[in-house]
């Protein structure tokens, strides 16, 4: 199996590949997973930072942080 995995991975195992992505969040409008470096946007609120997939998660989220702080992910994603 291990030489399946690096085929996959162009020579490199799984624990390489894993730790060649970012670090990881939820969007918390849209549930997906988005790297942190790479998110279309962020907002800060209350002292966190929330990183989005796009930028109508975003400006759903600003709208109404607590709505999904609260309620969790509409299961869409707004303006895109």
């Amino acid at each position: 199996m291990a030489g399946w995995l690096k085929r996959v991975f162009g020579g490199r195992d799984a624990a390489q590949e894993s730790s060649d992505l970012g670090r990881m969040a939820v969007d918390p409008v849209c549930d997906m997973q988005v790297d942190e470096e790479k998110a279309a946007a962020t907002s800060e609120y209350r002292g966190k930072t929330y990183y989005f997939c796009a930028p109508g998660c975003k400006k759903a989220f600003d709208q109404d942080p607590e709505k999904y702080l609260n309620e969790g992910p509409e299961g869409g994603h707004p303006g895109h």
